[in-house]
C-alpha cells in the first residue's frame, strides 16, 4: 500500500435477478441491491431479455432494497431500447424507497411503475 492510499474494501452486494417467460412475456424478478456494483450484471440480463424482442418485459422490484443512479441509468437504457422496438417495460411493485427514486429524477418517469 502506497502512503495516503485508503485501504477500501468493496462489499459485494446481495443482487439477484431471476427470469420468467410466459406467453410472450417476460418477467424479471429482482432481489438485493441494485447498485455499481451489481449494474453491469442488470443491465446485460435486462438487454438479453430485450434483444429477444417479447411483447413486454416486468422488473418486479418487490423483493428489491436498493436502486441508486448507475442502476436508474440501466433502466432508462433498456427503456429506450424496448421503446424503438416496440416492447412494454413496466416497473412492478417498487418499495417506498426506490419509488423515491423513481419520482425525484425526471429520467426516472419515463418508466411505467405498478
Amino acid at each position: 500500500m502506497y502512503v495516503g492510499e485508503l485501504d477500501m474494501q468493496v462489499t459485494p452486494s446481495i443482487f439477484s435477478c431471476s427470469i420468467a417467460r410466459v406467453d410472450g412475456r417476460v418477467v424479471a424478478d429482482v432481489i438485493g441491491e441494485i447498485d455499481g456494483v451489481s449494474a453491469g450484471q442488470f443491465r446485460n440480463q435486462l438487454l438479453t431479455i430485450a434483444k429477444e424482442h417479447p411483447e413486454s418485459i416486468v422488473v418486479d422490484m418487490a423483493n428489491a432494497s436498493l436502486l441508486d443512479d448507475k442502476s436508474l441509468g440501466v433502466l432508462v437504457e433498456v427503456w429506450q431500447f424496448t421503446q424503438e422496438h416496440g416492447i412494454e417495460l413496466t416497473i412492478k411493485s417498487p418499495g417506498p424507497s426506490i419509488r423515491t427514486v423513481f419520482d425525484v429524477t425526471p429520467s426516472g418517469r419515463l418508466v411505467t411503475l405498478l
